[in-house]
C-alpha cells in the first residue's frame, strides 16, 4: 500500500511536470509566432525601404539630368547673349556711321544750298547787265552748270536714299530725310524756273522798252507768275512720317500722269498711290490711280496724294 502510495504520488508529480512542459512548450509556441510575425513585419520595411531607396536613386538620376539640361541651356542662352550683345554693338556702331553720314550729308547740302544762293545770286547780277545782239539780250549758256548741278543733287537723291534705307519705318529720322529731299527739288525746281526765265528772256525787245535795272524786278516778278502758273504742286504722305512732303511738277493741274509723280516721288519698291478727289455721289474720296499714263486728279489746284507701300493686295479691274 505504502509503495502504491508513492508510485501515486509519482504519478501526480510526473503530471504535473508534464503540465508545466506543456504549459512552456505553449508559450515557447506562442512566442515563435510572435516573433515570426515581427520578422515578416521587418521583411515588408525592408522591402518598402528598398523600394524607396529605388525611388529616391531614380529622382536622383533625374535631377542630375535636369542640372545637366539647366546648365546646357544656360551655355547655349549666354552664347546667344554674347552674340545678341556684338550684334548690338555692330548697330551701334552702324548707327554712329549713318548719324556721321547724316551730319556729313547735311553739311554737304547746306554748302550745295550756299553755292546754289550764290550761283542764283550771281546770274540775278549778270541778267541785267547782258550785252545786247541784234535785238536779243544774251547772258551765256547755261546748260553745263545746269547738268553738274542736276548731277550732283541726282547723287545727294541717291545717298539720301541710301541713307533712309538704314533707318527703321518709324524712325524719325524719316521726317528730317523728307525734308532734307523736299529741300533738294525744291532747289531743282528754282534751278528749272531760273533757267526757264533766262531762256524766256531772249525774245526781241520792244520799241521803247526800258534797258535800266529798274525794269528787272517788274520782269522777274512777271516771269515768276508765268512759270508757277505751269506748275504744279504735290502734297504726298507716306506711312513713315505723319507731316506731307511737297514737290513740284513743271505741268500744269490736269496734264501731271501718274507716271510723272512715280518719277518726283523716287521710290525704291512697289507702292500705291491714292489720290484726294471729289466724287458726285460721295464727296470727298482717296483714289487709286494705277495706270501709268491715267491723269491723276487735283483738289483745289494741286495733287493730294498718299503713297502706300503694296502688300500684295488684289486691285480693281
Amino acid at each position: 500500500m505504502e509503495e502504491a502510495q508513492e508510485l501515486k504520488r509519482e504519478l501526480l508529480r510526473c503530471k504535473q511536470e508534464l503540465r508545466n512542459l506543456q504549459g512552456a512548450k505553449d508559450a515557447q509556441q506562442q512566442r515563435l509566432c510572435t516573433q515570426e510575425a515581427s520578422i515578416l513585419q521587418m521583411k515588408q520595411e525592408l522591402l518598402r525601404a528598398s523600394m524607396t531607396k529605388d525611388e529616391l536613386n531614380n529622382q536622383n538620376a533625374e535631377v542630375q539630368w535636369k542640372l545637366e539640361e539647366c546648365n546646357r541651356l544656360w551655355g547655349e542662352c549666354k552664347k546667344e547673349t554674347g552674340q545678341k550683345d556684338r550684334l548690338l554693338q555692330q548697330l551701334k556702331h552702324k548707327l554712329e556711321e549713318s548719324q556721321t553720314q547724316q551730319s556729313e550729308l547735311q553739311r554737304e547740302l547746306e554748302h550745295k544750298n550756299s553755292l546754289l544762293q550764290e550761283l542764283m545770286s550771281s546770274d540775278s547780277q549778270q541778267i541785267p547787265t547782258s550785252t545786247e545782239n541784234n535785238g536779243y539780250s544774251y547772258s551765256g549758256n547755261p546748260a553745263p552748270s545746269m547738268s553738274g548741278q542736276a548731277e550732283e543733287v541726282q547723287l545727294l537723291r541717291d545717298a539720301l536714299r541710301s541713307l533712309r534705307n538704314n533707318f527703321r519705318d518709324h524712325d524719325p529720322q524719316h521726317h528730317t530725310l523728307d525734308t532734307l529731299e523736299q529741300g533738294i527739288v525744291s532747289l531743282i525746281d528754282r534751278l528749272h524756273s531760273l533757267h526757264t526765265h533766262r531762256g524766256r528772256g531772249k525774245s526781241p525787245r520792244r520799241k521803247g522798252q526800258h534797258t535800266d535795272n529798274d525794269s528787272w524786278p517788274c520782269t522777274k516778278v512777271c516771269q515768276s507768275h508765268s512759270g508757277s502758273s505751269a506748275s504744279t504742286k504735290i502734297l504726298y504722305f507716306t506711312g513713315k512720317s505723319p507731316t506731307p512732303s511737297m514737290i513740284n511738277i513743271p505741268k500744269r493741274l490736269g496734264e501731271v500722269t501718274l507716271k510723272d509723280v512715280k518719277a518726283a516721288v523716287d521710290r525704291e519698291g512697289n507702292y500705291r498711290y491714292h489720290f484726294k478727289a471729289l466724287d458726285p455721289e460721295f464727296g470727298t474720296v482717296k483714289e487709286e490711280v494705277f495706270l501709268d499714263g491715267a491723269i491723276v486728279p487735283g483738289w483745289e489746284g494741286k495733287i493730294v496724294a498718299w503713297v502706300e507701300e503694296d502688300r500684295g493686295d488684289e486691285r480693281p479691274l
